[in-house]
């Protein structure tokens, strides 16, 4: 790593690890997915993981970073079962989960962030971050973003490297890479992998990554193979003995001027016999043969014991040093992921560019079809009409966040699975920032709506009306992040959310009066049913007070839309208290519905927080 401080060296270089896995097995459905693996691997090495489709490449990575329980065997670090893998080791997955509105710098710089302590000097978190970027040979696009549905950006192998610097940048005691060459030419492919190579050796890493079909300078880089086959293991051993191997374990030399690594996949490769039972009995060949060879050259894990133990410091070698207490912790991530919400949300049209766009088309709506309201009672269900409309739709419209939350998701997922933070800080963080941007909303459609379509005067109203309008939004908001966190599937997220806010227009008392609904609806549905609390609030805000004008008939009589407690006192008008009365919403306590709708909405965050806790995947 050229241009690192030897201040960064000396924090960042790790003890020594040994990473061990002992006749390991993981079963599905009584299908053996991988069967008695063995292995050994240290810190400063590393290990590359081939074999053809299906030979549970993935799985075993899983399995070492103890996203996946072994089925039987033990995984251990320093003789450790127990040592924490989501504080030691980064999992680089194959799919990139990043922030598309973000520069290649800012994602990079985010990532070393949210993982090195708050004290560090922001000159040596730059520095490390610039280190990196130009390791990754991403110097010429560090200041483009990485793009999205919207935005393009930069190229499907740039983002593979960001994504691999992103977690790099942490420095990690163990890097597991799951086809980190994806996307990527061979040049490339070995150049990377080189930087990799040199900041683990610098840095006392322990790189496992799984490869597919790696060139022959790419397959130097690595130290060990592990080479599998339906599951079992055909060959595991030092890179440069594997030639020796083909040849003398298994008479199948490796031909002039052919990459050994080629060569292996083609003889363990039964995905073409067309036998079921051939093919096994092919693969228990195989591995029996490996194992007789192994036994007799030397090949095999290291022996056990020959390493220091890591004790009850297992929890203690993490990527934070120094953080004093898990609500310094907490809020120090949490800051920094409102930092990088606030960025996200301002530049990304997918999150609140076009939910702006289309408030301002719902405000000058309203504004134009409900023009200037006359007070009187002909034009009451006219007024009931605004209020359902802002509520319900302006709700509605909360399905439109789902696809900026479900990339945000994948963001968390793969940092939560690498141990930079938790559910308590991303979602107080995607809380606290949804914020402002909601009120932009409902503010924009409040002032282009409320005074043209002629509602009750006076700022204390439209405030009122902001206020409401603004907590059912934002309760919509949150109902729709806990449908998307459940269904992480956009299209699976907007039918369940789109549902839910349909079921909720038709309890809440407008389409049909509460007191009519069936028993079954209105005991439990109604009553917690966001909709129903902001209706009548909007509702009360705007009668409550109000006298409007009856028409008077032909004949000399009065005649109100609503019966009123006016014309007994001999005027021809229709009290707003009435209506309320008739819709049985008078006596309501302003205060005590909004609270029960801020209550409704924080049920919602909440919800959110136990299914992250429990949906990790």
């Amino acid at each position: 790593m050229q241009g690192s401080s030897s201040d960064i060296e000396s924090q960042q270089t790790h003890e020594r690890l040994v990473l061990e896995w002992d006749s390991i097995s993981y079963s599905v459905k009584n299908s053996k997915i991988l069967q008695d693996v063995s292995g050994s691997v240290e810190s400063g090495e590393m290990l590359a993981i081939m074999g053809p489709s299906g030979a549970g490449k993935t799985t075993i990575l899983d399995m070492l970073s103890k996203r996946v329980p072994a089925t039987s065997g033990s995984v251990t670090v320093n003789g450790d079962a127990h040592a924490d893998m989501s504080a030691l080791a980064a999992y680089v997955e194959q799919s990139d989960a990043l922030l598309g509105v973000l520069t290649v710098h800012e994602t990079i710089r985010f990532a070393a962030r949210l993982s090195f302590d708050p004290a560090t000097p922001a000159e040596q978190i730059n520095e490390r971050v610039g280190t990196v970027i130009a390791d990754m040979g991403l110097t010429e696009v560090r200041g483009n973003r990485i793009g999205n549905a919207v935005q393009r950006g930069i190229s499907g192998g740039q983002k593979r490297r960001v994504t691999i610097g992103s977690a790099l940048v942490t420095m990690p005691p163990i890097l597991i890479l799951d086809e980190p060459t994806s996307g990527l030419d061979s040049r490339t492919s070995r150049e990377v992998l080189t930087a990799i190579r040199t900041i683990a050796r610098r840095h006392g890493i322990l790189v496992i990554a799984s490869i597919h079909q790696p060139n022959w300078e790419t397959f130097a880089l690595f130290d060990k193979l592990l080479l599998l086959a339906r599951g079992r293991t055909m060959y595991f051993g030092p890179t440069n003995r594997l030639d020796a191997y083909l040849a003398d374990g298994l008479d199948h030399p490796v031909p002039v001027h052919a990459n050994p690594a080629d060569h292996a996949l083609e003889i363990f490769n039964t995905d073409f016999m067309s036998d079921p039972d051939a093919r096994a009995a092919h693969v228990a060949e195989l591995a029996a043969r490996y194992a007789a060879y192994a036994q007799a050259h030397g090949l095999g894990p290291a022996e056990k014991g020959a390493h220091e133990p890591l004790g009850g410091r297992a929890g203690q070698l993490t990527r934070r040093k120094g953080l004093g207490g898990a609500l310094k912790q907490s809020a120090y991530r949490t800051g920094i992921l409102m930092e990088r919400n606030t960025i996200n949300y301002s530049r990304n049209l997918l999150a609140y560019g076009v939910r702006i766009g289309m408030y301002l088309g719902m405000g000058v709506m309203l504004a134009t079809i409900w023009v200037n309201l006359a007070p009187t009672s002909a034009k009451v269900n006219d007024r009931l009409s605004v209020h359902f409309y802002s509520v319900a739709f302006l709700g509605f419209m909360s399905v439109a966040g789902i696809p900026a939350f479900l990339e945000e998701r994948q963001v968390f997922v793969r940092e939560r699975m690498n141990g930079l933070y938790g559910p308590g800080a991303y979602v107080l963080a995607n809380s606290l920032v949804t914020l402002p941007y909601l009120f932009l909303c409902v503010l924009l459609f409040s002032v282009l709506c409320y005074w043209s379509i002629g509602l009750n005067p006076g700022a204390e109203h439209f405030f009122r009306f902001l206020g409401v309008l603004f907590l059912a939004v934002y309760t919509a908001e949150s109902q729709s992040a806990v449908v998307a966190a459940v269904l992480p599937i956009f299209v699976a997220a907007l039918s369940i959310a789109s549902f839910l806010n349909g079921f909720w227009m038709s309890v809440g008392g407008y389409f049909i009066r509460a007191v009519n609904l069936p028993r079954f609806w209105y005991d439990w549905a109604h009553w917690i049913d966001y909709q129903a609390y902001a209706f009548d609030l909007l509702v009360f805000n705007d009668l409550h007070g109000l006298t409007l004008g009856c028409a008077t008939l032909a004949d000399g009589s009065c005649f109100c839309d609503y019966p009123s407690s006016l014309t007994a006192l001999g005027q021809c008008a229709l009290a707003g208290d009435d209506v309320l009365q008739n819709l049985g919403i008078r006596g309501i306590s302003f205060k005590l519905y909004a609270s029960i709708l801020l209550i409704i909405a924080l049920v919602y965050r909440v919800m959110l927080y136990v299914v992250l806790v429990f949906k990790k995947r």
